[in-house]
């Protein structure tokens, strides 16, 4: 029916380290985006929003007190979501001649995994600097993958 949106994902984050090779991380997202096709995007209304709550237990193969901590993370999520895209196209040579819009919407819930990589910055190691790729399951089936910058502080 329609094809990828590219988005902007933001989150609120608080991760304790429960043990010397396990941590949690609970999150609220937020994301919003605009589709990636070049003929979808001639259409009006075509976007993207999501709000959900993520829970991820972490395990640090390698132990959590190093200055460069990886993680291999487990858990769910689940929200709200709305899509608007359209439920027929019809195109000639890039250019639409006819459409008809739909929105899809509603409940949104799942499983994510995820690979961590994050350093500690400065002497006293307060903040951190890191990347994130998660995957998870996405609407009607699919599978979303997001790639993350990770910006913290120590409490």
């Amino acid at each position: 029916m329609s094809g990828y949106y590219r988005c902007t994902r933001l989150a609120l984050e608080y991760a304790p380290t429960l043990s010397r090779h396990f941590g949690a991380a609970g999150r609220v997202v937020g994301v919003f985006g605009k589709p990636d096709n070049k003929l979808e995007r001639q259409l009006p209304n075509q976007d993207y929003k999501a709000g959900f709550v993520e829970a991820e237990g972490i395990y640090y193969p390698f132990g959590t007190d190093k200055r460069v901590l990886f993680g291999i993370g487990a858990g769910g999520f689940a929200g709200y979501y709305q899509k608007d895209s359209y439920s027929y196209l019809q195109a000639t040579s890039g250019q639409v001649n006819a459409y008809e819009l739909y929105s899809y919407r509603g409940p949104y819930a799942g499983v994510l995994f995820s690979l961590n990589l994050d350093a500690a910055v400065g002497a006293k190691q307060l903040y951190r600097v890191g990347a994130k790729a998660t995957v998870q399951n996405g609407i009607n089936g699919g599978r979303t993958s997001t790639y993350n910058l990770t910006l913290a502080r120590r409490l």
